[in-house]
């Protein structure tokens, strides 16, 4: 299970912090993080605050790769999955129109060609991936004995040039706990073997997925509705349990391995900005649990890929695109013209 948070909803930290205490309390899987329409803590910055408040719940930040720095962006999901100890996770939001692309001082990606925004979303992945790759597995030695802090043989140089920008250098950090950072996103702008979770819009659509699929229900809440709001998204999801035993959709609810259905379906509760909508939310996740509809809560010390049954990658090391950083020199950042 994952629960949406809003970060334009809390006007101070103290009413984040309980929310976010409170979900990992409750068995959550995943939080994903965005900003509201009317602004607040930008979604790496909720989940970092997430991180010192949670232990288990996995920690998805939504972030727009088009027109990003790939070396910053790589950079602050690096340090998001340190600090949590490996829950972070980064949820691909696209977006590209004139008003966001103004924001940046250029153009939109895909104004001229529609496939141009798919490859740029790719491509900023494909860095940021290199660059986590940069240090090698136990290349951070900091050995007071010996005096040496790290093992400049296992740092690579990251050469990437993409069709908008270039990077050049490794990151600045070590490698993530995680490896690379799980990386959410639609069909439409990944392919299969760069996702690790595929958004989708049903259940349904899961049979064409090859890995983790996560699916969202919308959570409103109406004064003095509140259990039936309830009844509602419990009937929805037993409905969906119930498929994935008969085999008629391509995963199972994430933790339950379905005989034959080993494919996690993580599904993700959205609820709208009003309180009756988070009271939904706690009810659900209690009657879920009851129901054995929902996995176990995480166990402390997991990682969100051990949540989504995702194996830690091995590093490139050898990858064309990768070299030992040369002795003194500078990591340099090739900006998008």
């Amino acid at each position: 299970m994952a629960v949406h948070v809003d970060t334009g909803e809390h006007d101070g930290a103290e009413s984040l912090r309980a929310r976010v205490a409170a979900l990992d309390g409750a068995g959550v899987h995943a939080l994903t993080f965005a900003p509201g329409p009317d602004g607040g803590l930008t979604a790496i910055e909720a989940a970092s605050f997430a991180a010192a408040w949670t232990e288990r719940v996995g920690l998805v930040a939504v972030v727009n790769p088009v027109h990003a720095e790939p070396f910053h962006l790589s950079n602050q999901l690096s340090s998001l999955d340190r600090i949590s100890r490996g829950r972070a996770g980064w949820w691909l939001d696209v977006v590209d129109d004139v008003a966001h692309a103004r924001a940046h001082g250029t153009d939109p990606v895909g104004s001229e060609d529609a496939t141009a925004l798919a490859q740029d979303v790719a491509e900023v992945v494909e860095a940021a991936r290199l660059l986590w790759d940069s240090w090698e597995d136990g290349a951070l030695i900091a050995d007071r004995t010996t005096g040496r802090f790290l093992d400049a043989e296992r740092v690579r140089h990251v050469d990437f040039v993409g069709r908008r920008f270039s990077v050049k250098g490794p990151a600045l950090l070590p490698r993530p706990p995680q490896g690379h950072v799980p990386v959410l996103a639609e069909a439409r702008w990944l392919p299969a073997d760069a996702r690790d979770v595929t958004v989708v819009r049903a259940p349904g659509e899961t049979n064409t997925v090859g890995g983790p699929a996560l699916v969202d229900v919308a959570v409103t809440g109406e004064p003095g509705h509140v259990a039936a709001a309830v009844g509602r998204v419990v009937d929805q999801i037993a409905r969906w349990a119930a498929a994935a035993v008969a085999g008629t959709t391509g995963a199972s609810l994430v933790g339950r391995q379905d005989r034959g259905h080993p494919r996690p379906l993580v599904v993700r509760l959205v609820p709208d900005r009003t309180e009756e909508a988070w009271a939904v939310v706690g009810q659900v996740l209690a009657a879920l649990h009851a129901r054995g509809l929902a996995a176990p809560p995480p166990g402390p010390g997991r990682t969100l890929r051990d949540h989504l049954g995702l194996e830690r990658p091995e590093g490139r090391a050898g990858d064309p695109t990768a070299r030992p950083a040369p002795e003194h020199e500078t990591t340099t950042i090739g900006a998008r013209p």
